[in-house]
């Protein structure tokens, strides 16, 4: 599969992932089911179609730091919806967090310090 593929891939992974974390912040009780299986599709989608992109750049054998802060975003993102159920009166908060997070991973991908 090409590069281009694997970054459309990983790009719709996190609208998806950012639409069903918006939704779990507002939508109450049983209804968050299909969102809760949404977040963790477009969690699984972006970390297939990152390491894809991480083979198709050549950069498998030297993983550099960026990449574990990558990584560490994309867990504590994975663990959202689980915080937003515990907290239910954080959920503004929370997805302000995740946004910022998500600007974090951005730069990351962009600039790849350390490499």
């Amino acid at each position: 599969m090409s590069y281009e593929f694997y970054k459309v891939l990983h790009l719709i992974g996190l609208v998806t992932l950012f639409a069903a974390l918006g939704a779990l912040t507002v939508i109450p009780g049983e209804r968050r089911k299909p969102f809760m299986a949404l977040h963790g599709t477009a969690t699984l989608i972006m970390l297939v179609a990152g390491f894809g992109l991480i083979a198709k750049l050549g950069l498998m054998s030297n993983m550099g730091a960026w990449l574990y802060g990558k990584l560490i975003i994309w867990l504590v993102l994975g663990a959202m919806p689980v915080v937003l159920r515990k907290k239910p009166n954080m959920a503004f908060s929370i997805l302000l967090f995740s946004l910022a997070l998500g600007a974090i991973s951005a730069m990351l991908a962009i600039y790849k310090p350390g490499l």
